[in-house]
């Protein structure tokens, strides 16, 4: 599909991309940057990428560039690469907050150079290249929201991801921030704060050793890398906002229940959620 192929920032998605794109033998060479050396050691170790580049004047031979930074750094690090790319190459973040990241790229955009944004919908808690497994993609969904109409560099990276075995949808980028604020941002917050009002119970430490499946279950994600969520939280900010003062109405909705006695009222708000449930997991 491609001669070579870079990769900016080699940690989950990153190296698992660099996998891959390997395993499906998308590209001859795989050429890897990292701004942590530890981390751009391990990805040749790991052989996640074929060349380790100490600058982005490496990427100036590649036909297709990932960029995989924390979101707060995406943009400057997708316009350094403007500065250095050859003509028609293809660029695409896999940023998890778009319109933000957009707004700061589209005016820098050189017309012998396609820039995509993308969003995977794929990761776990772990991070860093060690944490990289090449499954990481499959059967999960990759967004793309293209700035302007959908062109010859789209279906390129369309064909890229479902030849990872993803299965590929447009949406325009503020839709995308919105609902991703309620389906994914929001989630990670509120596992954030339950864990953080259990590390503040610092009395009853003897609470800790009965915490069980349901707790470790659902704050799961509580243990993801902070500095990418600190920079999705602020980068998403009017509709994190939103998505927290409904989820607090929500819980004051249980509270009121709970604490006036309504066990049929009760009984029904849980029920309706429950059911509501079941019908998300078929």
């Amino acid at each position: 599909m491609f001669n070579t192929i870079g990769i900016v920032g080699l940690g989950l998605i990153g190296g698992s991309l660099g996998l891959a794109i390997k395993h499906k033998k998308l590209s001859k060479i795989i050429i890897g940057y990292d701004n942590n050396q530890e981390n751009l050691d391990d990805a040749l170790n790991l052989e996640l990428i074929d060349i380790g580049a100490n600058s982005y004047k490496s990427f100036s031979i590649c036909d297709f560039v990932i960029v995989s930074v924390p979101p707060s750094q995406t943009a400057h690090v997708v316009i350094q690469l403007f500065e250095v790319l050859k003509e028609n190459t293809i660029v695409i973040d896999v940023a998890s907050i778009k319109k933000p990241i957009i707004d700061s790229i589209k005016n820098y955009i050189p017309k012998t150079i396609a820039y995509v944004p993308t969003h995977p919908i794929a990761g776990t808690e772990n991070f860093g290249p060690k944490s990289a497994f090449r499954q990481l993609f499959d059967d999960k969904y990759f967004i793309i929201t293209p700035i302007n109409n959908i062109s010859f560099a789209e279906k390129k990276v369309e064909e890229f991801a479902k030849t990872i075995n993803m299965k590929v949808k447009y949406m325009d980028a503020d839709k995308h921030d919105k609902v991703f604020a309620y389906v994914s941002h929001l989630p990670h917050a509120i596992a954030y704060s339950l864990v953080n009002l259990i590390r503040q119970k610092k009395e009853d430490d003897e609470a800790y050793g009965f915490i069980g499946g349901g707790f470790k279950d659902f704050t799961r994600i509580a243990k993801s890398n902070e500095k990418m969520w600190c920079d999705i939280f602020l980068l998403n900010q009017s509709n994190m906002i939103n998505a927290i003062d409904e989820y607090i109405q929500n819980l004051l909705i249980l509270k009121d229940a709970i604490k006036n006695n309504e066990e049929r009222e009760l009984i029904q708000i849980l029920k309706n959620i429950r059911l509501f449930k079941e019908n998300l997991d078929v």
